[in-house]
């Protein structure tokens, strides 16, 4: 009885995350109470009472408009999973990019309006960009945030900052909402963000957007190096940047049976 009641209770937890990670539009920015009610089809106090441990254990994140998002320790915790598909897939392919770029190489996720960097490869350089496994930096004066707001509309992204940005120390970096809602739409159109002295004096970089078998953005992949050394070349990098990411994409569209 104890054993049934566990699996019960388990699967009603998986029901509330797995609806949080559907690819139903409304569930990228996040779903209320009531919308998880509707889509788990149960009472809204029984879902309140079921998110609140989630949420106390860093599983699911509630903003302060009361949406809740799959939680950043979920996510790390699927990372040792041996099935973490991403985390898996990425490394080849990041090593190959750096191979051929003689950069850094980054591989990022959203987290609000931040990025968070899941892994991180380089060639050994002497001068490099700083490591940033396991660190956030503003969305805003990123390339792989720029990428990462690809599918948001204009609105979305003004809504998301609510009429400001973070500060970012770069001298290139946009000045507010209405200048980073257009160096978006330029990137998207060429299919990769590039972005020079933004983030930082010095510091470029360039990202590609990595996306799922729904063709939802997942992940940046992201080159960054001293400016002086890749400003050069960014419009080179951004093509191979695209290249690495479209591979990477088509792979996890794959079923796992279908490789070879």
């Amino acid at each position: 009885m104890v054993t049934q009641t566990t699996h019960t209770s388990a699967a009603k937890l998986l029901a509330l995350l797995e609806a949080l990670a559907g690819s139903a539009p409304e569930a990228r920015d996040g779903l209320t109470v009531a919308d998880l009610a509707r889509a788990t089809g149960r009472d809204k106090s029984i879902v309140s009472r079921q998110l609140k441990p989630l949420v106390d254990l860093g599983l699911v994140e509630r903003d302060d408009h009361r949406r809740h998002t799959l939680g950043w320790r979920l996510f790390a915790v699927a990372a040792r999973a041996g099935d973490q598909r991403l985390l898996h897939m990425a490394p080849p392919v990041m090593q190959r990019l750096t191979q051929i770029v003689r950069e850094r190489v980054h591989l990022s996720i959203r987290r609000g309006s931040d990025v968070f960097t899941v892994l991180s490869e380089s060639p050994r350089r002497t001068i490099e960009a700083v490591g940033w496994v396991g660190r956030t930096a503003p969305i805003s004066c990123t390339s792989s945030g720029r990428v990462l707001l690809f599918d948001h509309s204009d609105e979305e992204i003004r809504d998301l900052f609510t009429g400001r940005l973070q500060t970012c120390p770069g001298p290139n970096a946009p000045r507010n909402v209405q200048e980073l809602v257009e160096r978006v739409s330029a990137a998207r159109r060429q299919g990769f963000a590039l972005v020079i002295d933004e983030f930082d004096d010095d510091l470029s970089a360039v990202a590609a957007p990595v996306r799922d078998v729904n063709g939802r953005i997942v992940a940046a992949l992201n080159i960054s190096a001293p400016s002086y050394r890749l400003k050069d070349h960014l419009a080179a990098a951004g093509r191979h940047v695209s290249q690495a990411a479209l591979h990477l994409s088509r792979s996890l569209s794959v079923p796992p049976d279908a490789r070879t």
